[in-house]
């Protein structure tokens, strides 16, 4: 942050968290309708100190407004829909499994958010007379049937129970459809879903703070500081911020407030250079990291934020073009994937639209597991995944389960490429697990099929070497196929994949043409000529090798519209 006058405050871009904050910032004031306030140019913004004014609730509103649809309280109040179309239709199509969904609604979703903590924390700074906790401790469920018993026979005395629970709940809705409700218990619900992501500690997400209104607490937290510190004299500062340079008065505002990426300075001094920590942050600079979470894209537990630093322009296009990917994919329901998914979108539309420049290389930081991941894609990595962009596409939806742990084939493939490794050792894993009859595999061997095509143009890019053409592979997966039927015992055809497979881990060629010529010279016929090649490089092998194992464990190749 550079004060060039009491006007302006120029933030240029630097590292990605700084300018994950900047587009947060700017997404933040897009959203309430400020940013004729801001001036752009390509490396850093300038605006006015007034924008400040408010800047709380224009923070929560944001957060708002982006993850309504994932908050408890939109849990609560979209039963509504429900609740409307059965009494529009005069509960005809009212039965057992939508009994079982309003008493699981009444336990897990309205009694255990009336009741929870940080909703509790917020009645009191509600101008409301309804007492919503004594309506949840009323708020009974209707007993299960019997074992002998039906929901036909009982029909009209359990509608006319579930007409009473209707009215008790629409109720309870009506209180939290309040303006002033939404407002508190929603800022609460952001607070601890996503804005928690990127900051924690400090302000409203201090397990000590005293202060129950978030937006009074995030304001004398992050705002205030930035008014008093744009009105001070600092002639006489002695300190300056590590990342604009600025004079500060002392070196209390330190970035351990930052998730993943600061250290509690007081407890972990051994983190800083002779135990004494000489990084500090002036006022500004702390609430642009504070605007962290609204760069970063969130999904559940997963974000992504696109470090496109050329200019702050290219940073907030394809920061909005995430965003219009993320909701169309929410639309289908591909929740599991579809921050992998946008990003792909996004990348490829971004190339679409420099058809006629040079795609810079670009930097993507994803949050999972509550860290950070770094990966720098390479032009030849975007090549790829444009060119892959079908195949990728068929991979959505597949996966397997690998004890309580669910793998994604789309999500795996991806984090591999990013990480400029080859996809063999889990192409491997995939055939091992088809060949050993695995029951919890939500994947076909032709999907095994794309991901090796898919690796053909990664290895492509990393190495001169002459690729197989998709018909060339189609044709040897064929002759897999072609392999198989000649063997009545599918035993004996098990223990052949599982030696090819063990040939192919271990790249021994040589043992993998001895199996094959044992195999053929018992079959009669004549090995394909495909397999010379396999002792061009390994590459080539296990190309060839991986795709014959999978026409033998596979259906018969019926081509890519299979």
């Amino acid at each position: 942050m550079t004060q060039e006058t009491i006007q302006k405050i120029r933030v240029p871009l630097n590292d990605w968290q700084i300018n994950s904050g900047i587009v947060g910032f700017l997404n933040i004031l897009g959203n309430a309708e400020k940013l004729d306030k801001v001036d752009f140019s390509a490396q850093e913004i300038r605006f006015d100190p007034a924008i400040l004014e408010g800047f709380e609730n224009d923070y929560f509103n944001y957060f708002i407004r982006l993850y309504e649809k994932t908050t408890s309280w939109y849990k609560i109040t979209s039963f509504k829909e429900k609740i409307e179309k059965y009494e529009a239709e005069d509960f005809q199509s009212f039965d057992e499994k939508a009994l079982e969904d309003l008493n699981e609604y009444i336990t897990k979703i309205a009694k255990y958010y009336i009741k929870a903590n940080s909703y509790k924390s917020v009645y009191p700074l509600v101008a409301n007379e309804t007492d919503i906790e004594t309506i949840g401790k009323e708020l009974k469920t209707i007993s299960k049937l019997k074992a002998k018993e039906t929901f036909e026979a009982r029909r009209g005395e359990l509608i006319a129970e579930v007409k009473e629970r209707f009215q008790v709940i629409k109720a309870i809705i009506a209180y939290f459809e309040d303006e002033e409700v939404k407002r508190h218990i929603c800022a609460k619900n952001v607070l601890y879903t996503v804005i928690r992501n990127g900051w924690d500690g400090v302000s409203a997400l201090n397990p000590q703070t005293k202060e129950k209104d978030v937006y009074k607490d995030f304001y004398a937290y992050y705002v205030a500081p930035c008014i008093e510190y744009l009105e001070a004299e600092k002639g006489k500062y002695k300190f300056s911020c590590s990342t604009c340079n600025e004079p500060i008065k002392n070196m209390d505002n330190t970035f351990s407030f930052l998730v993943a990426t600061g250290f509690d300075t007081k407890r972990k001094n051994s983190h800083a250079w002779n135990h004494l920590n000489d990084l500090a942050l002036c006022p500004i600079c702390k609430l642009i990291y504070a605007c962290v979470p609204a760069g970063f894209l969130y999904v559940y537990s997963q974000g992504i934020f696109v470090n496109a630093n050329a200019s702050v322009d290219e940073l907030q296009r394809i920061r909005e073009q995430l965003e219009i990917e993320m909701f169309q994919l929410n639309e289908i329901g591909q929740r599991e994937v579809n921050v992998y998914v946008a990003l792909i979108r996004t990348l490829n539309e971004e190339k679409n639209r420099l058809v006629n420049h040079e795609l810079a290389d670009i930097q993507v930081v994803r949050f999972e597991n509550e860290s950070y991941r770094f990966t720098l894609l390479p032009k030849r990595i975007l090549q790829v995944l444009a060119v892959s962009r079908n195949h990728l596409n068929a991979l959505i939806k597949t996966g397997f389960k690998e004890g309580n742990v669910q793998v994604n084939l789309y999500q795996t493939v991806l984090q591999k490429l990013f990480n400029s490794e080859n996809l063999f050792t889990f192409i491997h894993k995939l055939l091992l697990y088809k060949a050993t009859h695995v029951l919890t595999l939500y994947y076909g061997v032709v999907h095994v099929e794309k991901i090796i095509q898919i690796n053909q143009e990664f290895l492509g890019g990393v190495k001169p070497m002459e690729k197989l053409s998709q018909d060339e592979l189609g044709k040897i997966r064929g002759a897999g196929w072609h392999f198989k039927q000649a063997y009545k015992n599918s035993r004996k055809v098990d223990g052949i994949v599982y030696k090819l497979l063990n040939a192919l881990k271990i790249n021994n060629r040589d043992g993998f043409m001895d199996i094959l010529l044992n195999c053929y010279s018992y079959q009669g016929r004549q090995v394909p000529k495909w397999f010379i090649q396999i002792f061009e490089d390994e590459e080539t092998f296990k190309t060839i090798g991986y795709s014959f194992v999978a026409g033998i464990i596979g259906e018969e190749y019926k081509g890519e519209n299979e």
